[in-house]
């Protein structure tokens, strides 16, 4: 079970680091921009806890909260102001989810943090593209 935990870190990381690259280049976020978004999103900065409803790879979890990876967005037209917008001020009446989602993902999101987390959330669902 360990080895298993251990490649799925690995290949967790892995695409991590593609999204931000490419993220950096599609969204004009920076890298460390996009590392920071991922560290909000995974409950490591600001106490927002987005992976728990949208997975740890933002594929979302059944009954919970939506695949982000996809390009079906319920309450935001898939830009980067308006994912912004639905983490700020969270979805009181979700269109496929049974809970309501906080405002900051139920964190203390900063604005930066929040901006972050939306460039990374956008990465989410453009993936990149070969030469």
């Amino acid at each position: 079970m360990r080895a298993r935990s251990l490649c799925w870190c690995a290949v967790s990381l892995f695409a991590v680091r593609a999204a931000i690259a490419e993220g950096s280049q599609e969204t004009g976020a920076t890298p460390a921009q996009l590392a920071l978004g991922d560290s909000v999103f995974h409950g490591r900065v600001g106490g927002a806890l987005c992976f728990v409803c949208h997975g740890p790879s933002g594929k979302g979890v059944t009954g919970t909260g939506p695949d982000l990876t996809d390009t079906e967005w319920l309450n935001a037209d898939g830009s980067i102001a308006s994912i912004e917008k639905v983490i700020a001020e969270g979805v009181a009446k979700p269109k496929k989810a049974p809970a309501p989602m906080s405002p900051k993902g139920g964190g203390q999101l900063t604005d930066s943090q929040i901006k972050a987390v939306a460039a990374y959330v956008y990465s989410l669902s453009h993936p990149t593209k070969g030469p």
